[in-house]
């Protein structure tokens, strides 16, 4: 019981700090980079710029900022009953989860505080092929996805090598 309970307050805090520092850097980018405007981090490779994506993930469907504000809230939903009745919380598969609910709550929050979009300001790639502009939420979900499925091959080794 207590081992379980520590695990809940580390999805917690790392859930909260993901959050935490998302919203950050989001605050620090609205107030200190111009619409448009690209800083260079690392040459040009890595910049810093201000967009509101008011679509979804790599800005599909632009406009469209309710119905995702909805899938959202859906999918966080579906993840948090997922974590609930998952039996094997092992300390990764914590992590994982502790990631995606703060990333998904950071671009939640855009959206529920009614700003054009949610905000993205990091811009990788080469002038003609750059990635999509992303955010600290959209980092941790990827950290967390990856993670998951690092879990789930485990998990499903693990199973294979039993059989």
């Amino acid at each position: 019981m207590k081992v379980m309970m520590k695990k809940h307050i580390l999805v917690g805090v790392i859930a909260f700090t993901a959050l935490v520092v998302d919203v950050f850097t989001k605050i620090l980018v609205e107030k200190h980079i111009m619409m448009g405007e690209r800083i260079d981090v690392i040459g040009s490779f890595v910049q810093f710029t201000r967009i509101y994506n008011e679509g979804g993930v790599f800005g599909i469907l632009q406009g469209y900022k309710n119905f995702f504000l909805i899938v959202s809230f859906i999918v966080l939903a579906a993840l948090v009953v997922f974590y609930y009745f998952e039996k094997n919380k092992t300390k990764i598969f914590v992590v994982a989860m502790g990631l995606i609910f703060g990333g998904a709550c950071g671009n939640i929050s855009d959206r529920l505080l009614g700003k054009k979009g949610v905000v993205d300001f990091v811009y990788v790639g080469f002038e003609n092929t750059r990635w999509p502009a992303f955010n600290v939420a959209d980092s941790c979900i990827v950290v967390g996805a990856v993670l998951l499925m690092i879990v789930f091959f485990i998990q499903e080794r693990k199973k294979k090598s039993a059989e």
